[in-house]
């Protein structure tokens, strides 16, 4: 079996597990009595969590191997759903549970982002993120559903333990990876000089995207639904409308020698003002198989992008300096979100507007892009 084949295994078991429970933890804190502002909150400290924790990942991963990073990260993702159902109203739970999501959440993506560059082909860059989004999809697309069914009927402890059985089982095929050499330099400093001005600009307009995309679900809700099946329903929903398009996308990508990114990220635009503009649960769920085309192929569209201009620089070194360049920009966006109390609407339409902006931000992609290949 192929490193690739090895790697797409733990892709669609971690999505699976992931999804069981993560989708629902804004949700999970609002019913336990935390206000809106305060999950914010929770947002800001987990990216802060996130950032602080990026260099201890890196030196972990380097010392004792990004296998290990990961086990690590399934063992602190159960602590940190047992700790969420322990948790009191008390602002210092709420710290420590962003504390332990932020470190679980960063080591999980430095090691899954570091084998993906690893292990992908120069110039097979576009199908290789194309099959990621389509098995984080595929591992993803019952998740929801079942983790609501299971918490409804089985209670938290029986869902845990499902998760951490799967996250363990999960670093099998990736122990197996063989051949892998992940070189790295003292610093990023020379990826913070010589990175594209452009894409810095995209990358931090980007994370409005992620906010609002982190958001939507408790907008959900509150505003069409406040059933956690109804979200499981609505990932399905999406995801079917997903996966035969990234396929097609990518050919077309590669055929065209063209990342199609304005029209995808104007098309998603659009489609999120409609969504915070019906209240009709048919419609919304009609809207829903839109935005699951639209939003995975963008997400194919700039994970492609940002991994083919990451094969100009040492791996871990990139993957630290991008990283680091999201959280610190979420940080800084939901504090002022946060500053200004505003509503979940209002951060959600301003999310929206960044969308659109980067619409007509071009990513210079580097020397494995298009643009050098056409």
């Amino acid at each position: 079996m192929s490193n690739l084949k090895k790697y797409n295994i733990f892709v669609i078991i971690t999505s699976f597990a992931k999804l069981l429970v993560e989708l629902f933890i804004p949700l999970l804190l609002y019913d336990k009595g935390f206000s809106i502002k305060e999950i914010i909150l929770f947002l800001i400290f987990k990216y802060i969590f996130c950032a602080l924790s990026i260099p201890i990942g890196i030196k972990i991963g380097s010392i004792y191997s990004y296998t290990k990073l990961m086990l690590i990260s399934s063992v602190l993702f159960t602590f940190t759903y047992i700790y969420l159902n322990l948790l009191t109203t008390h602002i210092f739970s709420l710290i420590f549970l962003s504390l332990l999501f932020g470190v679980y959440l960063i080591f999980y993506w430095l090691g899954r982002h570091i084998y993906a560059l690893s292990i992908i082909e120069d110039k097979k860059t576009t199908d290789n993120v194309s099959l990621y989004t389509i098995f984080t999809i595929l591992g993803g697309l019952p998740a929801t559903y079942i983790g609501a069914k299971i918490l409804s009927i089985f209670g938290p402890i029986i869902l845990t333990i499902i998760v951490l059985i799967l996250m363990i089982l999960s670093i099998i095929p990736l122990i197996k990876i063989k051949d892998v050499k992940i070189e790295s330099e003292k610093s990023i400093k020379n990826i913070i000089k010589t990175f594209p001005k452009q894409n810095y600009t995209f990358i931090i307009i980007e994370q409005l995207r992620y906010i609002g995309t982190s958001l939507f679900p408790l907008y959900i809700y509150l505003n069409i639904k406040k059933e956690f099946n109804f979200l499981g329903v609505i990932n399905i929903i999406s995801g079917l409308g997903s996966i035969i398009y990234i396929y097609l996308l990518s050919k077309k990508m590669d055929k065209n020698k063209k990342d199609y990114l304005k029209a995808s990220s104007i098309f998603l635009g659009i489609i999120y003002l409609l969504k915070i503009n019906i209240s009709s649960t048919k419609l919304f769920l009609i809207i829903m198989f839109f935005e699951g085309v639209m939003k995975s192929a963008l997400d194919t569209i700039v994970l492609r992008n940002t991994y083919a201009y990451g094969k100009n620089y040492k791996i871990p070194n990139y993957i630290e300096f991008i990283e680091l360049l999201n959280n610190i920009t979420r940080t800084l966006f939901l504090i002022i979100f946060y500053i200004l109390d505003l509503n979940l609407k209002t951060i959600i339409i301003i999310s929206i507007v960044g969308i659109i902006i980067n619409a007509f931000i071009k990513f210079d992609d580097g020397k494995y892009g298009y643009k050098k290949r056409s």
